[in-house]
């Protein structure tokens, strides 16, 4: 019924006819997000790109300088920036923070984010913003709606939808109507893939079903006051291709309450203040969408339902202390409880009918404040810093170990620790460039998957629940320079990282290899780069390049989890209507290993061999309004996995492969129109 809903709500936006005069110019498929600050990079969500439009949030980030993913499949991939993962990446989406529900990271919270249902994506690299929660050691990832006042009375629309091989189906619609005072919006997207082949024809566990719906109500009685109500709701199953069991239920319920009001009389300029309520509900089992056969681990069919509700709430105020000191301020709070049900005899005793154990509860509270001060009509002083109050409990009566139910030693012990992060940077603009040059300190709290998830503590600790905070001390220089032909952007880092999270699956205690969470002293550096070069006024030639290194100072080996190098070369022909172009992407072996180490998100597994692919696409611009796009991606059908893929298991009907493999040639039809 809901999919009914959501297909005849964009089947009527497609009918509906707008008269419209678009602004813009002819658009271009995007192969790699351009940057456009030595600091951040801000991109349109619902601009086509390749290979194949991103149909979550982590396949839009990795068309980005930096960004890798840890593959499982089709869907929910989990980003990784210089060689971070997991709430090193603070994820934003208008406001609010989703945090997934699976023990075994099924559910990112970019699994729940639909790209083009959102207007802008902005990266701040690096701990250089203290405004949106704590955490941010590798980047703070934002998506948001423009919720600006309507200058007239009127409709305005994008309908998007796209075919593929391997029965890639999708389409997405944003359509927002009102007044000057009032107006509504509706995003709604549905998407389905079934298995996809990798080059070799071998059938990858991998098909997905996802739709949502998001709603937004607002009263704008000015052009400098907006109060908005939001409502959203998702859903979807997804098979993985790493692991014994697959995601049959990916509910989501969101609710976000929104003001604010600039142009103020007094200190105050401006003021900003957001609540937001998300709830999580996920099932995964080993028998919904795979043939269930019994095995050591599992010997019936299991689900396994968690589910996790977020709330919280921020106030941000601005004020001009003088003509040359901007300050931004306030306050962020921020609390979720995790809960869990296992049905182990689902004939006679249905998941949904058992009760929900609680295994953790998290709370933060923050103060923060950002200060701009201008040296010259050219060159600013900005600086940081933000102080939280974290509470954790485990809630956890018991725990399995070795297959074994054991009582948990740390079972409703609550720790407490109050943490400081914040920056500094000099940044300085030229009539044809910018640069910066900033440090920055952030103190992350323990995850969830961190110390619930990494089964015992190492050395004397009973549990993972013990570990210490994580500080990561990083030094960041940026520039960006433009000229008639060209824009050059290029970004270093180097990072000491005191008491990283390490998450070590072959740690040797007691005489056996256990799984641990434990901390080591780390350091990374790296660098980021992109050329683009306007041949003429038909042909641009576009470069990217990323690195990163990573080293486990504790054991005196390799960071586990690294990306490899990784260049990207593009072209684009433009010819009145037409356009016509081509990415070359080669990425580097990586040797640089640590097996059985890593993250929340993934463990080395083995090294890996390099690779290189070649897409191609072409647009035609029916109009200003309306582009046809088509593509070919992985032309040569070569099979490939990334190096950060997770490890293939055995499922039933299906080959197993040392990784999870790519996706052969694939051959997509995408149309975009706004009105």
């Amino acid at each position: 019924m809901k999919k009914r809903l959501i297909c005849t709500a964009i089947t009527a936006s497609i009918a509906w006819q707008g008269h419209a005069q678009s602004e813009q110019t002819m658009e271009h498929i995007e192969v790699i997000a351009p940057m456009h600050s030595p600091l951040d990079i801000k991109t349109d969500p619902k601009a086509t790109r390749q290979p194949l439009p991103a149909q979550d949030g982590a396949d839009l980030l990795s068309s980005i300088a930096g960004f890798s993913l840890v593959k499982k499949g089709g869907a929910s991939s989990d980003p990784v920036f210089r060689g971070m993962a997991g709430s090193r990446i603070k994820i934003i989406t208008d406001g609010g923070v989703t945090l997934g529900g699976c023990g075994g990271r099924m559910d990112p919270p970019t699994a729940y984010i639909t790209p083009q249902t959102y207007d802008t994506l902005t990266v701040i690299k690096g701990p250089q913003t203290v405004l949106y929660g704590p955490g941010n050691s590798a980047a703070t990832v934002v998506f948001e709606r423009e919720s600006e006042r309507l200058l007239e009375r009127g409709t305005t629309g994008f309908v998007n939808t796209t075919l593929g091989d391997f029965g890639k189906r999708v389409i997405n619609s944003d359509i927002k109507t009102g007044t000057q005072d009032y107006f509504a919006r509706v995003a709604a997207s549905y998407s389905e893939a079934d298995d996809y082949q990798d080059g070799d024809g071998t059938s990858i566990h991998s098909a997905y079903e996802k739709w949502n719906l998001d709603t937004q109500f607002a009263y704008t009685p000015d052009d400098t006051s907006l109060y908005s109500l939001s409502l959203g709701r998702s859903d979807g199953e997804v098979a993985y291709a790493d692991r014994m069991m697959d995601g049959s239920l990916f509910d989501r319920t969101q609710v976000a309450l929104q003001m604010s009001k600039s142009e103020l009389s007094g200190f105050v300029t401006s003021i900003e203040a957001n609540v937001f309520y998300n709830n999580i509900d996920h099932i995964m089992d080993n028998h919904s969408l795979r043939q269930f056969m019994p095995n050591m681990m599992m010997k019936t069919p299991v689900s396994s339902n968690p589910d996790r509700r977020t709330f919280g709430g921020k106030v941000l105020l601005n004020s001009e202390l003088n003509d040359k000191t901007a300050l931004a301020y306030g306050l962020d709070h921020q609390q979720n409880r995790h809960r869990i049900r296992i049905g182990r005899d689902l004939e006679n005793t249905p998941v949904e009918s058992l009760t929900r154990l609680e295994t953790a509860e998290f709370e933060q509270t923050g103060l923060f404040a950002e200060i701009e001060y201008s040296l010259s009509q050219n060159s600013q002083w900005v600086s940081g810093l933000r102080v939280d109050d974290w509470q954790a409990t485990d809630r956890r009566q018991t725990r399995t170990v070795m297959m074994k139910v054991v009582p948990n030693p740390t079972a409703d012990m609550t720790r407490d620790d109050t943490l400081i992060s914040g920056f500094t940077r000099y940044q300085a603009q030229t009539e044809n460039s910018s640069y910066y040059i900033g440090v920055g300190c952030t103190e992350r709290f323990p995850d969830y998957w961190e110390v619930m998830g990494g089964g015992r503590g190492a050395v004397d600790s009973p549990s993972a629940f013990l570990v210490d905070h994580e500080t990561t001390n990083q030094l960041d220089i940026g520039w960006l320079g433009q000229s008639s032909a060209f824009t050059n952007s290029v970004s270093v880092f180097f990072n000491r990282i005191d008491n990283y999270l390490l998450t070590d699956n072959l740690y040797e205690k007691m005489g056996m290899a256990s799984k641990v969470t434990r901390n080591i002293d780390a350091q990374t550096y790296g660098f980021e780069a992109e050329s683009r070069y306007n041949v003429n006024k038909n042909l641009m030639a576009t470069a990217s390049i990323n690195y990163v290194k990573g080293e486990n100072r504790t054991d005196n080996i390799a960071l586990a989890q690294q990306p490899p190098l990784q260049l990207r070369f593009a072209l684009s022909y433009t010819k009145e209507k037409w356009q016509f172009g081509g990415l070359w992407r080669v990425v580097q072996g990586q040797h640089r290993v640590a097996i059985g180490q890593g993250n929340i998100a993934g463990q080395d597994i083995s090294q890996s061999h390099g690779f290189g692919t070649l897409a191609l696409n072409t647009s035609y611009s029916q109009s200003d309004d309306l582009v046809f796009n088509l593509g070919l991606d992985n032309v040569f059908d070569k099979t490939y996995a990334e190096h950060l893929s997770r490890s293939g298991t055995m499922v039933s009907g299906y080959s197993q492969t040392s990784k999870v493999n790519e996706a052969g040639r694939t051959v997509w039809l995408n149309m975009n129109w706004k009105f």
